[in-house]
């Protein structure tokens, strides 16, 4: 790549670095860890910028692999709590918030509870899909906010989250009996 490889990746470290570092920190509630994180988005951008989706813009596409790396790392080290609940939806255009009681969407450590929960269901998973489900369900992300982030309508969110929900129900049904036995 050469010279003009580095300053590409330069620039977009200087005006997005920031930004993918409160992102990684917010989920791994650890410095160190949201460094490497911040760092491996960053290289993993570089080595596949050929082959992402013209559309997204570089926030996008950081965003959303900045999302997998943190979540592939809770997941490393995650077992089984069953706090995430049952991936209720919510189609309103007020934020869907609903969890408010358990303290996930407020950074406590129902949050992170709840994000290792999500890493464990969200194995294997398209990185837009677990990007959607972290904002959906741990963040309480409205349909509309995450098309923001996303790049998609609120159709595409909703049936992207209809889907996974389906999936991720029959993957907690599994990890919970395999946790209580």
């Amino acid at each position: 790549m050469g010279h003009a490889g580095e300053s590409l990746l330069d620039a977009l470290y200087r005006r997005f670095g920031p930004a993918i570092n409160r992102r990684a920190r917010a989920m791994l509630r650890d410095d160190e860890e949201a460094f490497d994180v911040t760092q491996d988005t960053f290289l993993a951008y570089m080595r596949s910028e050929h082959s992402l989706r013209r559309e997204a813009s570089p926030f996008t596409v950081l965003y959303q692999i900045a999302t997998h790396k943190a979540v592939d790392r809770l997941r490393r080290n995650s077992r089984w709590s069953g706090v995430l609940g049952s991936f209720d939806i919510s189609e309103d255009e007020a934020p869907a918030r609903s969890g408010e009681g358990t303290g996930s969407h407020e950074g406590g450590m129902a949050r992170v509870e709840a994000l290792r929960d999500l890493s464990l269901l969200t194995d294997g998973e398209p990185t837009q899909t677990l990007t959607a489900a972290v904002l959906s369900f741990v963040e309480g992300y409205s349909m509309q906010e995450i098309g923001e982030v996303l790049g998609l309508d609120r159709k595409e969110v909703s049936d992207l989250l209809h889907q996974f929900a389906e999936r991720a129900r029959k993957r907690s049904a599994r990890l919970t009996r395999r946790s209580s036995s």
